[in-house]
Protein backbone atom coordinates (compact mmCIF):
# COMPACT_ATOMS: atom_id res chain seq x y z
CA UNK A 1 0.00 0.00 0.00
CA UNK A 2 2.65 1.91 0.31
CA UNK A 3 3.03 2.54 -3.65
CA UNK A 4 -0.31 3.55 -3.74
CA UNK A 5 0.55 7.49 -1.97
CA UNK A 6 3.21 7.83 -4.45
CA UNK A 7 1.47 6.72 -7.31
CA UNK A 8 -1.65 8.63 -6.67
CA UNK A 9 0.89 11.65 -5.61
CA UNK A 10 2.08 11.25 -9.06
CA UNK A 11 -1.78 10.95 -11.10
CA UNK A 12 -2.51 14.10 -8.99
CA UNK A 13 0.42 15.68 -10.11
CA UNK A 14 -0.02 14.93 -13.99
CA UNK A 15 -3.93 16.43 -13.57
CA UNK A 16 -2.85 19.19 -12.46
CA UNK A 17 -0.22 19.75 -14.81
CA UNK A 18 -2.36 18.85 -17.71
CA UNK A 19 -5.52 20.75 -15.94
CA UNK A 20 -2.92 24.07 -15.44
CA UNK A 21 -1.72 23.62 -19.42
CA UNK A 22 -5.43 23.35 -20.96
CA UNK A 23 -6.56 26.53 -18.60
CA UNK A 24 -3.64 28.60 -20.11
CA UNK A 25 -4.51 27.63 -23.46
CA UNK A 26 -8.46 28.45 -22.64
CA UNK A 27 -6.64 31.79 -21.11
CA UNK A 28 -4.74 32.58 -23.67
CA UNK A 29 -7.55 31.57 -26.49
CA UNK A 30 -10.20 33.70 -24.57
CA UNK A 31 -7.65 36.68 -24.35
CA UNK A 32 -6.75 36.29 -28.38
CA UNK A 33 -10.81 36.44 -28.82
CA UNK A 34 -11.37 38.86 -26.53
CA UNK A 35 -8.20 40.79 -28.39
CA UNK A 36 -10.00 40.74 -31.93
CA UNK A 37 -13.23 41.32 -30.64
CA UNK A 38 -12.09 44.49 -29.57
CA UNK A 39 -10.19 44.98 -32.99
CA UNK A 40 -12.52 44.18 -34.98
CA UNK A 41 -15.29 46.60 -32.96
CA UNK A 42 -12.52 49.20 -33.19
CA UNK A 43 -12.12 48.49 -37.10
CA UNK A 44 -16.42 49.08 -37.09
CA UNK A 45 -16.25 52.18 -35.36
CA UNK A 46 -13.20 53.87 -37.06
CA UNK A 47 -15.20 52.56 -40.89
CA UNK A 48 -18.36 54.29 -39.27
CA UNK A 49 -16.74 57.50 -38.24
CA UNK A 50 -15.12 57.22 -41.99
CA UNK A 51 -18.59 56.81 -43.56
CA UNK A 52 -20.00 59.57 -41.51
CA UNK A 53 -17.50 61.77 -42.12
CA UNK A 54 -17.97 61.08 -46.35
CA UNK A 55 -21.80 61.66 -45.65
CA UNK A 56 -21.78 65.06 -44.07
CA UNK A 57 -19.07 66.14 -46.54
CA UNK A 58 -21.66 64.92 -49.30
CA UNK A 59 -24.21 66.77 -47.63
CA UNK A 60 -21.85 69.75 -47.34
CA UNK A 61 -20.75 69.68 -51.10
CA UNK A 62 -24.65 69.56 -51.99
CA UNK A 63 -25.38 72.51 -49.56
CA UNK A 64 -23.21 74.49 -51.00
CA UNK A 65 -23.83 73.81 -54.50
CA UNK A 66 -28.07 74.64 -54.04
CA UNK A 67 -26.84 77.76 -52.17
CA UNK A 68 -24.82 78.79 -54.92
CA UNK A 69 -27.31 78.15 -57.39
CA UNK A 70 -30.37 79.61 -54.89
CA UNK A 71 -27.90 82.85 -55.33
CA UNK A 72 -27.10 82.98 -59.27
CA UNK A 73 -30.93 82.15 -59.97
CA UNK A 74 -31.84 84.95 -57.52
CA UNK A 75 -29.15 87.36 -59.06
CA UNK A 76 -30.64 86.39 -62.76
CA UNK A 77 -33.94 87.33 -61.81
CA UNK A 78 -33.20 90.62 -60.27
CA UNK A 79 -31.05 91.43 -63.63
CA UNK A 80 -34.11 90.44 -65.56
CA UNK A 81 -36.64 92.60 -63.10
CA UNK A 82 -33.76 95.82 -63.40
CA UNK A 83 -33.50 95.16 -66.82
CA UNK A 84 -37.71 95.69 -67.32
CA UNK A 85 -37.45 98.72 -65.14
CA UNK A 86 -34.28 100.42 -66.91
CA UNK A 87 -36.10 99.27 -70.15
CA UNK A 88 -32.94 97.35 -71.14
CA UNK A 89 -33.47 94.11 -71.75
CA UNK A 90 -30.88 92.11 -73.83
CA UNK A 91 -31.26 87.83 -74.64
CA UNK A 92 -28.11 87.70 -72.82
CA UNK A 93 -29.83 88.18 -70.02
CA UNK A 94 -32.78 86.36 -70.05
CA UNK A 95 -30.35 83.43 -71.41
CA UNK A 96 -28.51 83.71 -68.45
CA UNK A 97 -31.82 83.59 -66.15
CA UNK A 98 -33.00 80.19 -68.06
CA UNK A 99 -29.52 79.07 -67.10
CA UNK A 100 -29.67 79.58 -63.39
CA UNK A 101 -32.98 78.26 -63.35
CA UNK A 102 -32.16 75.03 -65.30
CA UNK A 103 -29.12 75.01 -62.60
CA UNK A 104 -31.15 75.52 -59.54
CA UNK A 105 -33.34 72.81 -60.66
CA UNK A 106 -30.66 70.55 -60.61
CA UNK A 107 -28.87 71.00 -57.52
CA UNK A 108 -32.57 71.29 -55.75
CA UNK A 109 -32.66 67.69 -57.65
CA UNK A 110 -29.84 66.49 -55.73
CA UNK A 111 -30.54 68.16 -52.58
CA UNK A 112 -33.76 65.85 -52.66
CA UNK A 113 -31.91 62.51 -52.73
CA UNK A 114 -29.36 63.66 -50.14
CA UNK A 115 -30.86 66.32 -47.67
CA UNK A 116 -33.44 65.53 -44.32
CA UNK A 117 -36.84 66.31 -44.13
CA UNK A 118 -36.06 69.83 -42.13
CA UNK A 119 -33.46 71.18 -45.22
CA UNK A 120 -36.19 69.80 -47.78
CA UNK A 121 -39.13 71.83 -45.86
CA UNK A 122 -36.61 75.17 -45.69
CA UNK A 123 -35.28 74.48 -49.50
CA UNK A 124 -39.05 73.61 -50.69
CA UNK A 125 -39.45 77.30 -49.29
CA UNK A 126 -36.88 79.15 -51.25
CA UNK A 127 -37.83 77.22 -54.29
CA UNK A 128 -41.67 78.45 -53.86
CA UNK A 129 -40.79 82.09 -53.37
CA UNK A 130 -38.67 81.65 -56.55
CA UNK A 131 -40.45 79.92 -58.60
CA UNK A 132 -43.43 82.90 -57.82
CA UNK A 133 -40.91 85.35 -58.29
CA UNK A 134 -39.84 84.33 -61.06
CA UNK A 135 -43.29 84.20 -62.64
CA UNK A 136 -44.14 87.62 -61.90
CA UNK A 137 -40.97 88.80 -63.62
CA UNK A 138 -41.07 86.82 -66.97
CA UNK A 139 -44.90 88.19 -66.76
CA UNK A 140 -43.67 91.44 -66.34
CA UNK A 141 -41.16 91.05 -68.86
CA UNK A 142 -43.69 89.47 -71.45
CA UNK A 143 -46.10 92.27 -70.75
CA UNK A 144 -48.40 89.84 -69.38
CA UNK A 145 -48.67 90.83 -65.58
CA UNK A 146 -51.82 90.07 -63.97
CA UNK A 147 -53.77 92.63 -61.97
CA UNK A 148 -51.74 93.73 -59.42
CA UNK A 149 -48.35 92.73 -60.56
CA UNK A 150 -46.26 95.57 -60.71
CA UNK A 151 -42.61 96.39 -60.65
CA UNK A 152 -43.05 97.44 -57.31
CA UNK A 153 -44.76 94.35 -56.45
CA UNK A 154 -41.52 92.04 -57.96
CA UNK A 155 -39.33 94.50 -55.75
CA UNK A 156 -40.55 93.96 -52.61
CA UNK A 157 -40.79 90.18 -53.12
CA UNK A 158 -37.08 89.93 -53.76
CA UNK A 159 -36.90 91.51 -50.14
CA UNK A 160 -38.72 88.28 -48.35
CA UNK A 161 -36.32 85.93 -50.21
CA UNK A 162 -33.56 87.02 -47.78
CA UNK A 163 -35.88 85.24 -44.87
CA UNK A 164 -36.78 82.04 -46.73
CA UNK A 165 -33.03 81.70 -47.31
CA UNK A 166 -31.76 82.22 -43.94
CA UNK A 167 -33.82 79.73 -42.54
CA UNK A 168 -32.57 77.66 -44.95
CA UNK A 169 -28.97 77.98 -44.22
CA UNK A 170 -30.29 77.98 -40.70
CA UNK A 171 -31.42 74.32 -41.32
CA UNK A 172 -28.65 73.06 -43.39
CA UNK A 173 -25.63 73.49 -40.92
CA UNK A 174 -27.95 72.06 -38.35
CA UNK A 175 -27.84 69.71 -40.41
CA UNK A 176 -23.79 69.82 -40.55
CA UNK A 177 -23.73 70.03 -36.60
CA UNK A 178 -22.53 73.87 -36.70
CA UNK A 179 -23.39 75.68 -33.61
CA UNK A 180 -24.01 79.40 -34.34
CA UNK A 181 -22.93 81.31 -31.78
CA UNK A 182 -26.57 82.63 -30.90
CA UNK A 183 -26.86 78.41 -30.41
CA UNK A 184 -23.57 77.58 -27.93
CA UNK A 185 -24.12 76.93 -24.82
CA UNK A 186 -23.84 79.48 -21.90
CA UNK A 187 -20.72 77.91 -20.49
CA UNK A 188 -18.88 77.43 -23.72
CA UNK A 189 -19.59 81.27 -24.45
CA UNK A 190 -17.75 82.05 -21.32
CA UNK A 191 -15.39 79.81 -21.67
CA UNK A 192 -14.64 81.84 -25.08
CA UNK A 193 -15.42 85.21 -23.85
CA UNK A 194 -18.88 85.09 -26.51
CA UNK A 195 -20.71 86.68 -23.98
Amino acid sequence: MDYITPVLAAVIAVVGTLSASIYTQRSALRGKRMDFDQAQAQRKEDREIIERKAWLEQRRACYVALNIAIRQYHAAIADLLHGIRDDKIGEEVRADLAQARRSFIERHAEAQMTAPREVLVAAGAVRGHLSSWYGLVRRLDQGIAHEGETLDTAFANSERFWERIECMRTAMRSDLGIVDASDEPSELKRNTGSE
